[in-house]
């Protein structure tokens, strides 16, 4: 019975392209909707991002989105992420990542193949930060394939990298192309992106490829190359693993009839008036003639009843207007049109670069804005509806299904209210053991210590106040007749024989003229 239910699923997921995507978002917080955007419509299983630059909330619920799961490694600017949708078996190898690199990994199950993915950001850090990277990667991948010796390696992310015979435009080399080269020969790995990744929008930089994609089995992805999130610099690297057919739309589309909008008096007539005579009997095949009545019907059906065909499988956007499609049109276009201009080496190159800033810019706000006015419709339908009625309470489980929705369902108190947040459910449950508890402790009230009043204040240290200090000292030595400490060599010695005068005194004694001679003599420091 395991048997065939693993072959039933190695055959449902062998028509199932495995989609990552890879994306440098240049600040996760500003391009947030267009990332969620990117989610709800592509639906790749996998989703990194590098350069979130933000740091590690407190509360990180708000960047989630239905459907994926978050795992990630913010840092202030640096870090990196990845959405995993939640159909996918991964797991988060902790072990293999160093805090103080922006990097990430994973190991992803698809059912057929195990492949760890290593996100990458590097920073433009020194040659000596960018040795010690690459050091931690092959050290890192060595560990993973040791432990997953059946799995295929995958290293992507921004690598911001040249290589004048490895990487687009080959037109120069520096330490960390050819550190990134001297990882990818030694694991066995081979760079799919064949085109620039990074858009500049700044005149005078040039357009290279930082953004790699390096895999132990080259054959089975396919890569390309599409335009950047939001407004972010970097293009998104889209791979497809080849072991499943091409990723065409093959789930086809579902038409959704408006019955409350349909004009039935004019249907009415229409089938009134129709020559039924020479479709039911256009044929001695009863099939034929079914068929024929079906089409009239349907026919009918498309003149005088509203519809919409929906793609199955992915999720409505009302929202999405007729606005957002043509600031997308006018996006990618601009993007089009600024990689041909780069390509031919144009003349305008700036001003396309520039036309494609100014349309990335205008789609993030008019995607903005299309969300706010859903937002605001749904609002002004939820006021007008009664309160407690079925319209309300239709609509407003619609508004739910859309938030994420937390793993605990809220708690009622015993005075009938409703505990929501995380704070209010873990205060109920500890007021719930302390009220269940048997602990026995003979009613005695527990000490209560007294507040003193004072606190200690926080104590630092400031360069400033270390070198005051060491300033007072030497004053201190001076006034003390000392103009000088001894050296190294001579510190011991000096030291026991001022203990041993310093003991004669004490017992009584007097220092002779020979006795300061010596002092004199072995410290060099007193007049």
């Amino acid at each position: 019975m395991k048997g065939k239910k693993k072959s039933r699923c190695r055959q449902r997921l062998h028509v199932l392209p495995f989609q990552v995507h890879l994306s440098n978002i240049r600040g996760l917080h500003s391009n947030l909707p267009a990332v969620h955007h990117h989610l709800e419509t592509d639906k790749p299983h996998l989703l990194f991002l590098t350069e979130t630059q933000i740091r590690c909330p407190s509360d990180a619920a708000y960047l989630n989105y239905p459907g994926y799961s978050l795992e990630h490694h913010f840092l202030q600017r640096a870090g990196v992420c990845v959405y995993v949708r939640n159909d996918i078996c991964c797991q988060r190898l902790r072990h293999l990542e160093d805090p103080s690199f922006s990097t990430l990994w994973l190991l992803a199950d698809t059912g057929m193949d195990k492949i760890v993915y290593a996100c990458v950001y590097r920073s433009h850090s020194g040659d000596q930060e960018t040795t010690r990277l690459f050091d931690h990667l092959s050290e890192a991948a060595d560990t993973a394939l040791h432990r997953h010796p059946d799995a295929q390696l995958v290293a992507l992310g921004d690598f911001n990298a040249c290589h004048q015979d490895w990487l687009f435009p080959y037109q120069r080399t520096d330490h960390a192309g050819r550190q990134a080269r001297n990882f990818a020969v030694s694991m066995g790995l081979s760079q799919l992106v064949r085109q620039a990744t990074r858009v500049p929008d700044v005149d005078g930089h040039t357009a290279n490829c930082l953004d790699l994609l390096l895999t132990t089995d080259p054959d089975r992805c396919i890569v390309t190359v599409s335009s950047p999130l939001g407004t972010s610099d970097h293009c998104l690297v889209k791979s497809v693993t080849s072991f499943s057919p091409p990723d065409c739309d093959s789930r086809g589309e579902r038409r959704m009839w408006r019955y409350k909008s349909a004009d039935w008096d004019e249907m009415r007539h229409f089938f009134a008036s129709y020559p039924w005579q020479q479709v039911c009997f256009s044929s001695e095949n009863p099939s034929s003639c079914a068929e024929a009545i079906s089409d009239v019907v349907r026919q009918a059906m498309e003149y005088y009843i509203p519809h919409s065909d929906v793609p199955v499988g992915s999720s409505a956007r009302p929202w999405f207007n007729a606005d957002c499609a043509e600031a997308e049109k006018r996006k990618h276009s601009a993007f089009l049109s600024c990689v041909d201009a780069r390509d031919r080496k144009a003349l305008d190159l700036s001003l396309k670069k520039r036309a494609f800033n100014h349309a990335a810019k205008s789609y993030k706000k008019t995607l903005r804005k299309a969300r706010f006015d859903r937002i605001s419709h749904i609002g002004q339908k939820l006021s007008a509806q009664p309160s407690g009625s079925r319209a309300f309470w239709s609509l407003a489980k619609s508004v739910e299904a859309n938030f994420c929705r937390p793993t605990m369902p809220p708690l009622v108190r015993p005075d009938g209210t409703l505990a929501h947040t995380a704070r209010e459910k873990a205060g109920l449950f500890a007021s719930l053991f302390a009220h269940n508890s048997r602990l026995d402790t003979g009613s005695a009230t527990p000490p209560i210590l007294p507040h003193c009043g004072t606190s200690m204040p926080e104590v630092r240290i400031r360069n400033k106040e270390v070198l005051r200090a060491l300033c007072r000292l030497d004053h201190m030595w001076a006034s003390l007749g000392l103009v000088a400490w001894p050296t190294a060599p001579h510190y011991d010695h000096a030291w026991a024989k001022l203990d041993c005068h310093y003991r004669r005194f004490a017992d009584g004694g007097s220092y002779e003229k020979e006795n300061l001679s010596a002092l004199k003599e072995n410290f060099g420091c007193f007049n």
